[in-house]
């Protein structure tokens, strides 16, 4: 039997997975469905890291799987992509949170009619503001069905919140679930994999055990509200930039998130640096 330490990050690895697999059970996929797609991520991550075009044998070599596998991979062509009602509503939030013609003297959404009229622009103009390509009213059901606009007995829809936040673990949610952790996991794998002298991503976390119910809700309320007014204050910057920069053929991304996790109760999972920032 070898007495070798484990690589650092293959003793990571359970724990890495723990919560995706508990996401995996609650939907359904199977060992061979999440199997097919850790293939297709290795050969992809093979491929992209290569200074120069892979062999289906290099290819097997660095990732370990069968030639036949990788050969099978390379032969697939991914389908068009679908288009996401909950990307549109996320647009039209931002430009209604954000576009000067879409607020009141106070720099809050203004109450919006279907149509635009004298006091300014109305929702289905604020659709095309956005470039979706969807139906005005597809996108609006889609804004009421989750309660972040409301249908008022004037006959005008007020905004209620400024961010989309799908539920009832659908579609919708899955996309948003996608979103932000594969960002999050690109940016702290760029760090991981960085060499010395680069330039690195900021990744950090605070993170504190032996807290009573009281002190654990104090925390979470005061990290909402201020995460959620900076996500705010970043998102207008944004748009704003994004409405300068447009037409010069710029193809930068920029992603920024913030979580909050507040458990109760004592969990298994061990955090190596708590009561510090990392």
């Amino acid at each position: 039997m070898s007495s070798q330490p484990k690589p650092p990050l293959e003793t990571a690895l359970a724990a890495l997975l723990e919560p995706l697999a508990q996401a995996m059970v609650a939907h359904g996929v199977t060992l061979g469905t999440a199997t097919e797609a850790l293939k297709k991520a290795l050969l992809s991550a093979a491929e992209n890291t290569s200074a120069s075009p892979l062999s289906d044998s290099r290819a097997s070599l660095l990732t370990g799987l069968h030639r036949k596998d990788v050969k099978r991979l390379r032969g697939l062509t991914d389908g068009a992509p679908e288009k996401r009602s909950s990307n549109a509503a996320a647009l039209v939030i931002s430009h209604w949170a954000t576009s000067p013609e879409y607020q009141d003297a106070t720099g809050t959404p203004r109450d919006l009619f279907r149509k635009g009229g004298e006091d300014g622009p109305g929702f289905d103009d604020l659709v095309r503001l956005a470039r979706i390509d969807m139906a005005p009213g597809t996108v609006l059901n889609t804004l009421l069905d989750h309660k972040i606009v409301e249908a008022r007995e004037a006959g005008d829809l007020r905004l209620l919140t400024h961010a989309f936040l799908a539920s009832g673990g659908g579609a919708e949610q899955v996309a948003a679930y996608q979103a932000t952790l594969s960002a999050h996991l690109r940016a702290a794998t760029q760090n991981l994999l960085a060499a010395p002298s680069d330039a690195r991503n900021f990744d950090r976390a605070v993170r504190y055990s032996h807290l009573s119910l009281e002190s654990i809700e104090q925390l979470r309320q005061i990290s909402e509200d201020r995460a959620q007014a900076l996500l705010q204050d970043i998102n207008a910057l944004a748009r704003t930039l994004q409405d300068r920069d447009e037409g010069g053929g710029h193809g930068g991304r920029f992603a920024m998130g913030a979580y909050v996790l507040p458990s109760p109760a004592k969990t298994a999972e061990k955090d190596p640096e708590e009561g510090d920032e990392t």
